[in-house]
């Protein structure tokens, strides 16, 4: 099985705290194949979008230079078999995008809620 992850946040922690927590559950579930690739800002998610095809993205909504919002369209416009996670501090301020992913999730997330959804979210 091979799969392809990107995870877009603009804080180097979170994105590493991301990476450790799939790295965690590669180990625990004896996973092979699974690539992430991570982005800080909308234009550095959009470029490695029209350059690899994602299996699943975890999409932070409020970017430097701009919306998850706008991630999760470009990757929807690509493939729509692309799974998408929404991560924000802010869920009321984006409840009018949930059409947009496939799962929303509130910030700060705990590792286990975050594993169980990135296993929801590659349906393994």
């Amino acid at each position: 099985m091979e799969k392809n992850i990107l995870i877009v946040d603009d804080v180097m922690f979170n994105i590493e705290f991301e990476e450790m927590i799939i790295k965690s559950l590669i180990k625990e579930l004896d996973l092979e194949n699974i690539h992430i690739d991570t982005a800080y800002t909308m234009t550095e998610a959009i470029e490695k979008i029209t350059a690899n095809d994602y299996d699943a993205m975890f999409v932070d909504m409020n970017l430097p230079d701009g919306s998850g919002v706008d991630v999760a369209k470009h990757a929807r416009k690509k493939s729509s078999k692309t799974r998408i996670a929404a991560l924000t501090i802010y869920p009321d301020l984006y409840e009018k995008e949930r059409a947009n992913f496939d799962l929303f999730l509130k910030k700060p997330i705990m590792p286990e809620v975050y594993k169980q959804n990135f296993i929801r979210l590659l349906q393994l």
